[in-house]
Formats: structure tokens, sequence, C-alpha cells
């Protein structure tokens, strides 16, 4: 008998789909200019997951840029329909990113903090309660 993932997702057009076996290793809100322009509003919810744990089916288009950090930041996204979906940074290997709004059930989404605060638009009212950061927090061990 197969295990029920914790999570599955699709991109808009269901070209892209995934399946997550366990939960988050964290979920966060980034304000950064990058993340703004990726989902047209003032942040991108993200929840971050062991790349080991993610099953994805279909192919996927990549978009590579060196961040701040002078980390790989590699984002994947559909190529018919566009939907950003995943992201895997080279200062954390083993961890895959995938966008919150692509999960179906997605109601288990909760900002453990927000990055990128002083970047964060007046009009977009966010969650308050957690810890915030101007920039990235400091790396905290795994």
């Amino acid at each position: 008998m197969t295990e029920k993932p914790f999570a599955t997702g699709r991109c808009l057009c269901g070209a892209v789909s995934f399946s997550v076996a366990a939960p988050p290793l964290l979920m966060v809100q980034c304000h950064c200019t990058d993340c703004q322009r990726i989902s047209g509003g003032g942040h991108l919810s993200i929840a971050r997951f062991k790349s080991d744990g993610v099953t994805i089916s279909g192919e996927t288009k990549t978009h590579i840029v060196t961040a701040d950090s002078g980390n790989t930041v590699t984002r994947r996204f559909c190529p018919t329909c566009g939907s950003r979906l995943f992201s895997e940074s080279s200062g954390r290997p083993g961890v895959i990113g995938i966008v919150a709004g692509a999960v179906d059930d997605n109601a288990w989404f909760e900002p453990e903090m927000v990055i990128f605060k002083r970047s964060q638009p007046l009009w977009d009212i966010t969650v308050d309660d957690v810890p915030c950061y101007d920039t990235l927090p400091p790396p905290t061990p795994t």
C-alpha cells in the first residue's frame, strides 16, 4: 500500500504536477523585488521541503540568477502556462522551495518568517506576528 502524500499540486494548465511526501522544513513569505515581479504582487509564499521527498511530473523550464548572497538560484516554471512552481539555491543543497499557491490544498501554510521586509510595499499587508528580517536571516543549522 502506498502512503498518502503530505501534499500535491500542479501548475495552472496541469502540464506539471508534483507530490510531497512530508511536511515542510520552513514556510516563508518573501518580499524581495524578484518575488514581487514573479508573483505580480507584493510577496511570494514559499514552503521549503527536502528535495528527495518531492516527485515532479512534467517538464519545467528554468531561470537562473545569482542572488545578493552569491548563491545560484534556479527557479522552475511551466513552459506552457508560465506558472512559477519551484526554486532551488546552491546555498541550500537538498532543499526545494514550492510556491504555496501551486499546492492543491494549502490550508496548512502558515509563514514562519517574513524575509526582505525592507522591500515590502506599503499596500501589501502581511503577517506581523512572526519574525521579520530586512534581508535574509542568519543561517540556522539543519
